[in-house]
């Protein structure tokens, strides 16, 4: 596989996680990726950094971030290992949610990396950068964004961390990392959606994500930098915020949200009050 050049970066400056409320990034994939991996789209680790260095693919990168790539050759489908195997090195990737549940569309992700287990050494300047996009890898992908490093002590290397805001029509992830000059992946995590969607076909899945992602900002506020400040609020309209950072809405769609209801709103996630009220007793 022939290798293309990709930037190294000289420093760079740790992003605060932003609001879970998001906005969205212009949404022009038409940027060109390392290593046959087209289009990514999202929040730079510093726009005037360059990288340098040529990309040598760490291992053969399978499918759907690949262009033209053999069909045999798939992304690796991510199944949550135990704490104790990605800890020790045994499993390179790790994720936990807000509610402790699996992760679903409109939720809040973390993802943990530990570049031991693929021999990934970290880069000196910035260590691991993460780099992902949504249902396909051209939606919120772009030049890679630094993870935060956690120290483990000399005993153990250090391991990085990442936070997602799932859109609420995202159906997976699919990811890599990189130190600049290696690649890790892709891997693909699936997301539960709501259960007035799981009927519905991919395409509706894309053209809400289009739609979503298509408003200024919103890649940078749904995959972003960790840091170690606890975001308990949400910005919500009018300038307020709401209690309890777990929910990541991407927008607030009012509407009735009885499913029962002749004008129930799937698309809703604000009542409204427009659900017609029920009379107890029949004429």
């Amino acid at each position: 596989m022939s290798t293309t050049s990709a930037p190294i970066l000289q420093s760079w400056t740790q992003v605060v996680s932003p609001p879970c409320a998001a906005s969205s990034t212009n949404f022009t994939p038409s940027i060109a990726n390392t290593h046959g991996i087209k289009s990514f789209m999202g929040s730079p680790l510093q726009e005037h950094q360059k990288w340098k260095n040529s990309v040598k693919p760490r291992r053969k990168i399978r499918a759907a971030a690949v262009i033209a790539a053999p069909p045999a050759e798939e992304v690796k489908e991510f199944l949550l290992p135990s704490w104790a195997d990605f800890d020790i090195g045994k499993a390179p990737v790790y994720w936990k949610t807000m509610n402790g549940l699996p992760p679903s569309s409109g939720e809040r992700l973390k993802l943990f990396y530990n570049p031991a287990a693929t021999k990934l050494a970290p880069n000196e300047e910035y260590g691991i950068a993460f780099n992902g996009g949504f249902n396909q890898p051209i939606m919120c992908g772009g030049e890679p964004r630094a993870m935060l490093r956690k120290d483990r002590g000399k005993a153990d290397p250090p391991i990085y961390t990442i936070q997602i805001c799932i859109p609420k029509h995202a159906v997976n992830l699919i990811f890599s990392f990189t130190n600049g000059t290696d690649w890790d992946g892709p891997y693909r995590l699936q997301f539960q959606v709501p259960k007035a969607w799981r009927n519905r076909d991919l395409d509706f899945f894309n053209r809400g994500l289009t739609e979503e992602l298509s408003r200024e900002g919103a890649c940078e506020k749904a995959i972003f930098p960790d840091t170690s400040i606890v975001i308990d609020r949400c910005q919500i309209m009018g300038n307020l915020t709401l209690e309890g950072g777990d929910r990541c809405e991407l927008d607030l769609v009012s509407g009735c949200l009885d499913p029962e209801s002749p004008e129930y709103n799937p698309l809703a996630n604000v009542d409204d009050g427009s659900c017609p009220p029920y009379s107890d007793s029949e004429d």
